[in-house]
């Protein structure tokens, strides 16, 4: 697969790189990671990356692709293989589609190449280990936002999803020289507002009978703390974690831009992706969400996880 993949690369001169809306670490990881790797191994082409963006890019602005690019374009989906994820319908104007992801969702983009990996642990994890395979030079410029991006969805390498493989891709990472205080600084250390707003958090959640840690942010939260819903969504995401007595936490936040609901769904041991697929939702075993209609809606998740607890506890 990653052989095709570089032969149809090396076929076109318009390449596109997009991946899912509201990223985290590791879409922009992989994206840009693949989009510098690509640049500076085919200088002729024109590449462009592109898609929203948010306060955790960290790397470059995003690029406008005109129309006549696109229809000459491949165009590379990664990290998500689900219509709903994308930002826009731009990649139907493209030549060719490519999709890479690792989530447990099947695609329905109808692509021409569909590399699903769900044993690897992030999408740049895939982009890397492509580049190393095809002898295409990481550079330093490519290594950083691959490296954030590994451990951006594995928690600084202590999931599940973290085998042998993920360390020497990390190391070969590594090699390129990029400075490790840096990007965890980058990545970890937060204004005191945040700090005080996760306090908040953590002294205001609820639990179910069954122990579900969770917490419903409205209106009146992002207000008071001025966040941007997808912000929150993600940033809270994993508050609830590490606490002995909750073994599976979600996180709701009102998407003050449509008034539906963000759902973000975790759990140490136990599989949850079903549920979040039941509610239209997907992503991993362990990690994953759904964006539903009311937070009445999130009480019916609740209740499904609080039932796959006791059936577990049973």
């Amino acid at each position: 697969m990653d052989k095709q993949i570089f032969n149809l690369i090396k076929d076109f001169d318009h390449i596109v790189i997009a991946r899912h809306k509201s990223p985290d670490l590791d879409a922009y990881g992989s994206q840009f990671g693949l989009y510098y790797a690509l640049r500076k191994h085919f200088p002729a082409k024109k590449i462009f990356a592109v898609g929203d963006t948010n306060s955790l890019n960290q790397f470059q602005d995003l690029d406008m692709v005109e129309e006549e690019s696109l229809k000459k374009s491949l165009y590379i989906i990664i990290d998500t293989a689900v219509r709903q994820m994308l930002s826009d319908n731009t990649y139907q104007l493209a030549r060719k589609l490519i999709v890479i992801d690792h989530h447990q969702n099947d695609t329905d983009l109808n692509p021409d190449i569909y590399y699903k990996d769900t044993e690897v642990s992030s999408a740049s994890e895939m982009i890397a280990r492509f580049l190393i395979r095809n002898n295409i030079d990481i550079d330093i410029t490519a290594a950083k936002p691959l490296y954030m991006g590994i451990v951006g969805d594995t928690g600084r390498f202590q999931f599940s999803s973290v085998k042998p493989e993920t360390f020497r891709i990390a190391a070969r990472l590594l090699e390129s020289g990029i400075d490790l205080a840096e990007i965890y600084n980058s990545m970890y250390i937060e204004p005191l507002n945040t700090k005080r707003m996760k306090a908040e958090y953590l002294n205001s959640f609820s639990l179910t009978k069954n122990n579900v840690g969770y917490r419903m942010n409205d209106a009146q939260f992002l207000e008071k703390h001025q966040l941007k819903s997808q912000v929150a969504s993600r940033m809270l995401a994993n508050q609830l974690s590490g606490i002995k007595e909750i073994p599976i936490w979600a996180n709701f936040t009102l998407d003050t831009d449509t008034g539906r609901i963000l759902c973000e769904l975790r759990s140490r041991k136990i599989p949850i992706v079903d549920i979040a697929k039941k509610y239209g939702g997907g992503g991993h075993l362990l990690a994953c969400g759904a964006t539903v209609d009311t937070f009445q809606d999130c009480d019916l998740i609740l209740a499904d996880l609080d039932r796959l607890l006791e059936d577990n506890n049973g």
